[in-house]
Protein backbone atom coordinates (compact mmCIF):
# COMPACT_ATOMS: atom_id res chain seq x y z
CA UNK A 1 0.00 0.00 0.00
CA UNK A 2 1.55 3.25 -1.09
CA UNK A 3 0.54 6.68 0.12
CA UNK A 4 -1.52 5.26 2.98
CA UNK A 5 -3.96 7.63 4.66
CA UNK A 6 -3.51 7.32 8.42
CA UNK A 7 -6.05 8.87 10.77
CA UNK A 8 -4.84 9.50 14.32
CA UNK A 9 -7.18 10.14 17.24
CA UNK A 10 -6.31 12.88 19.74
CA UNK A 11 -7.40 12.00 23.28
CA UNK A 12 -5.84 8.97 24.95
CA UNK A 13 -4.14 8.07 21.66
CA UNK A 14 -1.89 10.97 20.68
CA UNK A 15 -2.12 12.65 24.09
CA UNK A 16 -2.70 11.37 27.62
CA UNK A 17 -5.47 12.47 30.00
CA UNK A 18 -3.43 15.59 30.91
CA UNK A 19 -2.98 16.57 27.26
CA UNK A 20 0.70 15.55 27.14
CA UNK A 21 2.05 14.05 23.93
CA UNK A 22 2.51 10.28 24.12
CA UNK A 23 6.14 9.19 24.38
CA UNK A 24 7.64 8.54 20.97
CA UNK A 25 4.58 9.76 19.05
CA UNK A 26 6.31 12.66 17.30
CA UNK A 27 9.17 10.49 16.04
CA UNK A 28 6.86 7.66 14.96
CA UNK A 29 4.56 10.03 13.07
CA UNK A 30 7.55 11.64 11.38
CA UNK A 31 8.78 8.22 10.24
CA UNK A 32 5.37 7.41 8.77
CA UNK A 33 5.23 10.77 6.99
CA UNK A 34 8.78 10.33 5.68
CA UNK A 35 7.71 7.01 4.11
CA UNK A 36 4.91 8.72 2.20
CA UNK A 37 1.98 8.26 4.54
CA UNK A 38 -0.64 11.01 4.64
CA UNK A 39 -1.45 11.84 8.26
CA UNK A 40 -4.76 13.26 9.46
CA UNK A 41 -5.74 14.14 13.01
CA UNK A 42 -9.28 13.65 14.28
CA UNK A 43 -11.26 13.90 17.47
CA UNK A 44 -14.80 13.37 18.69
CA UNK A 45 -14.47 16.91 20.11
CA UNK A 46 -14.16 18.26 16.57
CA UNK A 47 -11.93 19.74 13.91
CA UNK A 48 -11.01 22.91 15.81
CA UNK A 49 -9.89 20.87 18.81
CA UNK A 50 -7.76 18.58 16.63
CA UNK A 51 -6.13 21.58 14.91
CA UNK A 52 -5.52 23.37 18.22
CA UNK A 53 -3.97 20.26 19.75
CA UNK A 54 -1.60 19.81 16.80
CA UNK A 55 -0.62 23.49 16.99
CA UNK A 56 -0.11 23.39 20.76
CA UNK A 57 2.14 20.35 20.42
CA UNK A 58 3.92 21.82 17.38
CA UNK A 59 2.84 18.86 15.25
CA UNK A 60 0.83 20.78 12.67
CA UNK A 61 3.56 20.30 10.05
CA UNK A 62 2.96 16.54 10.20
CA UNK A 63 -0.77 16.55 9.49
CA UNK A 64 -2.37 17.23 6.10
CA UNK A 65 -5.86 17.63 7.48
CA UNK A 66 -8.18 17.49 10.45
CA UNK A 67 -11.60 15.98 11.02
CA UNK A 68 -14.21 15.09 13.54
CA UNK A 69 -14.37 11.36 14.22
CA UNK A 70 -17.18 10.05 12.02
CA UNK A 71 -20.41 8.90 13.60
CA UNK A 72 -21.90 7.65 10.35
CA UNK A 73 -20.09 6.68 7.16
CA UNK A 74 -21.79 6.59 3.76
CA UNK A 75 -19.71 4.86 1.11
CA UNK A 76 -20.32 2.76 -2.02
CA UNK A 77 -17.72 0.27 -0.79
CA UNK A 78 -18.50 -0.09 2.93
CA UNK A 79 -16.21 -3.08 3.32
CA UNK A 80 -13.24 -0.85 2.61
CA UNK A 81 -14.15 1.66 5.30
CA UNK A 82 -13.80 -0.61 8.30
CA UNK A 83 -10.76 -2.78 7.91
CA UNK A 84 -8.36 -4.78 10.07
CA UNK A 85 -5.73 -2.05 9.88
CA UNK A 86 -6.65 -0.51 13.22
CA UNK A 87 -3.79 0.05 15.66
CA UNK A 88 -3.99 1.01 19.33
CA UNK A 89 -0.75 2.59 20.58
CA UNK A 90 -1.84 1.83 24.14
CA UNK A 91 -1.78 -1.90 23.31
CA UNK A 92 1.68 -1.71 21.71
CA UNK A 93 5.07 -1.66 23.39
CA UNK A 94 5.59 1.88 22.08
CA UNK A 95 4.65 4.30 19.31
CA UNK A 96 7.91 3.31 17.62
CA UNK A 97 6.99 -0.39 17.69
CA UNK A 98 3.58 0.43 16.27
CA UNK A 99 5.11 2.52 13.46
CA UNK A 100 7.50 -0.35 12.67
CA UNK A 101 4.56 -2.78 12.36
CA UNK A 102 2.62 -0.41 10.12
CA UNK A 103 5.60 0.23 7.87
CA UNK A 104 6.54 -3.46 7.65
CA UNK A 105 3.05 -4.80 6.98
CA UNK A 106 1.29 -2.07 5.05
CA UNK A 107 3.68 0.41 3.43
CA UNK A 108 5.63 -0.42 0.27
Amino acid sequence: MKNANIFVDVDLTLVDAQGRLADGAREALQRLKDRGCHLFLWSTVGIDYAKATAARLKLDDLFEGYASKPDIVIDDMPGTVLNPFVFNPNAEASWSTMADRILKKHID
